[in-house]
């Protein structure tokens, strides 16, 4: 991956402002319990004897007096280690043993600092994502009707079974998940239940990309043609856990985003990375807008719902 020089320089400055954060408020927390606790300033002024005891009976050669001195300093760093223990303070351990938690290794930004700029990518294009109004728990079928339509579906029944799918989707989301493609009319829950599985595997700390065909397809072409050979947003549309496009169908559509549609798609198929597409147009428009090469790889590949009914906007404010 080739991500911007600044995108490095953040992520190297977040990883070693979390390790000094870390560290500072490991010593703050000392720093109060040395206030507040006679017996642990007590263990670390015969800590401190000790050692230096040691380190005289080393140069001095007295092996006698060296061992006897080595259990005295296990007895008081144990009772030391209980001390800190009641207390619940814990020392800083070392998050990434490739790096010692520097963030270089072998001479180049270790994976750790890698990992944090992929995440900085994947925020930057899902910077929309409205995560706290769009919940499963907050998707309310009682705005679909329960009665047929002309064509004898019932909006609610339809859209429950939709609102199951997608709840099944992030109870067993793994590479091998099946992709979706979401059809239908604006304002029938496509975008709040696709939010929804974002915010639930966000939370179990999958690598999560959303954002409208338009922003999205929009990023990576500025990208391409800026000759910088930086591929920050593509990588990310290629790579990252799960895609979620909302809107297909509304952005300029050209020869470049059919290209990069198609190896999307089909990319993100040969890899198996799931991706969850919205769209106001049924399949034939979606056919008749885009390449069939680009329709064909749904049919296989993804579960494809349409959701029914009346836009549930128009009906919140009617109540």
């Amino acid at each position: 991956m080739g991500y911007k020089k600044e995108i490095y320089t953040d992520a190297l400055k977040m990883k070693l402002d979390a390790v000094k954060t870390q560290k500072r408020d490991y010593e703050a927390r000392l720093n109060s319990l040395r206030e507040n606790s006679k017996e642990f300033r007590e263990l670390e002024i015969s800590l401190n004897k000790a050692g230096s005891a040691l380190t005289v009976a080393a140069f001095s050669g007295d092996n006698a007096r060296l061992e006897e001195l080595k259990v005295v300093c296990e007895q008081l760093n144990a009772q030391k280690d209980a001390v800190l223990a009641r207390a619940g303070i814990v020392k800083p351990s070392v998050c990434c043993s490739k790096c010692d938690d520097s963030g270089f290794a072998n001479g180049k930004l270790c994976d750790c600092v890698n990992e944090i700029a992929k995440k900085l990518v994947f925020n930057k294009l899902s910077k929309s994502m409205p995560l706290d109004d769009c919940r499963f728990d907050n998707f309310d079928l009682n705005l679909y009707s329960d009665k047929p339509n002309k064509n004898g579906a019932v909006p609610r029944k339809r859209v429950g079974a939709i609102l199951e799918l997608c709840k099944q989707f992030v109870e067993n989301f793994s590479a091998d998940s099946r992709s979706l493609l979401l059809t239908g009319n604006t304002g029938l829950g496509k975008t709040h239940l696709s939010l929804a599985i974002v915010s639930e595997l966000s939370a179990r700390g999958y690598d999560v990309v959303y954002g409208s065909a338009q922003n999205l397809f929009s990023a990576a072409e500025k990208e391409h043609f800026s000759f910088s050979g930086e591929t920050d947003a593509q990588d990310a549309l290629l790579n990252c856990d799960l895609l979620v496009i909302d809107d297909l169908g509304t952005e300029f559509y050209s020869s470049f985003v059919a290209s990069l549609f198609y190896n999307i798609i089909n990319s993100r198929i040969l890899n198996k990375k799931p991706t969850i597409i919205n769209t106001n147009l049924n399949f034939d428009s979606l056919e008749e807008r885009y390449n069939p090469r680009i329709t064909s790889r749904f049919i296989g590949n993804y579960e494809m719902r349409e959701f029914i009914g009346e836009d549930i906007r128009l009906i919140k404010n009617r109540l």
